[in-house]
């Protein structure tokens, strides 16, 4: 079955009538019945029988149908690809990053970016990082931004800077432990809720390898999708979570206290880009942008008082 042959056999699925089926095709019904017809020759089985409400699809059919539903998601793709290669040839900078990165981080980049290269226009998609893969692929962005290096055969990962990971709790969780423990406040955690992510966020094997490490230590009864979630209920008192540097960088230091994880890994912020189209110069302007503000940071988090 060729693209034309599966085309008419979609739109006469869809409709169950021959005559519908080329009003949205523009074919005469006589044209949609020929073209049914060879595939159905070159198949060597029926696709249709006629019922008394019109067409009825066979068995064959509708698995064809299943697998025709992938193969027209896949040309979909294509034809993103194509109109986004056209795209970047153009004054056009796009940029996808996860929220932490998106709300936390890029605002101040970009505001330093848009000074100097006012010509350039700027697309900025929030998204997760298992969704990072398609967009790449599909070219739907120059490049992305998530902790940790993406591994995948189509796909460049860069690292652009690396820093600690940070415990952050209430302000009045904080002071209770140091009146507890004044010499290791931190051993008071052990009676306060640990709250986690959920296994689609980066940062969620980290939380999970502290956890492991202290087993028998911690108390932790709540997960949830995104470190913002986690850390409005941090603000509630509700217990104490992990977050990277990006997000101990900006919060209310009145009302938050962050603690550097010394004994745990540094969390990598990366770059990706489809390995066979390397970054525009717009978008390695960026990058070197993004690169230095990383390694330089202006708003360190804050030492617990």
């Amino acid at each position: 079955m060729n693209l034309r042959q599966l085309e008419v056999f979609q739109a006469v699925m869809q409709t169950a009538n021959m005559s519908a089926a080329g009003k949205l095709l523009a074919l005469t019904p006589s044209a949609v019945s020929k073209t049914i017809s060879h595939a159905e020759l070159q198949l060597g089985y029926n696709l249709f029988v006629r019922g008394p409400r019109g067409l009825v699809p066979t068995p064959e059919a509708r698995v064809l149908f299943a697998e025709a539903a992938q193969i027209y998601g896949m040309l979909d793709g294509f034809k993103k690809t194509a109109k986004n290669l056209k795209l970047a040839d153009k004054g056009l900078l796009r940029i996808a990053a996860i929220p932490a990165i998106c709300h936390e981080f890029l605002p101040s980049v970009l505001s330093q970016y848009v000074k100097l290269y006012p010509h350039i226009d700027i697309e900025v998609r929030t998204v997760h990082k298992s969704e990072m893969t398609q967009v790449l692929l599909n070219r739907g962005v120059d490049f992305a931004l998530a902790h940790f290096p993406l591994s995948h055969p189509l796909l460049t990962s860069q690292v652009l800077a690396s820093h600690a990971s940070y415990i952050a709790v209430s302000r009045d969780i904080w002071m209770r432990a140091i009146k507890a423990r004044p010499s290791n406040p931190l051993g008071f955690f052990s009676k306060v809720p640990l709250i986690k992510l959920l296994s689609d966020d980066p940062l969620s094997h980290m939380i999970e390898n502290l956890s492991i490490q202290r087993e028998g230590d911690l108390v932790s009864n709540i997960k949830v999708q995104t470190s913002r979630m986690a850390l409005e209920l941090v603000n509630l008192g509700m217990g104490w979570t992990v977050v990277d540097f990006l997000t101990a960088s900006n919060l209310n230091r009145d009302s938050i206290v962050t603690m550097e994880l010394h004994e745990q890994e540094f969390i990598p912020i990366c770059a990706y880009s489809a390995s066979d189209a390397p970054p525009s110069q717009h978008a390695l302007n960026m990058l070197d942008m993004l690169a230095h503000t990383l390694r330089n940071p202006r708003n360190p988090p804050a030492v617990p008082y």
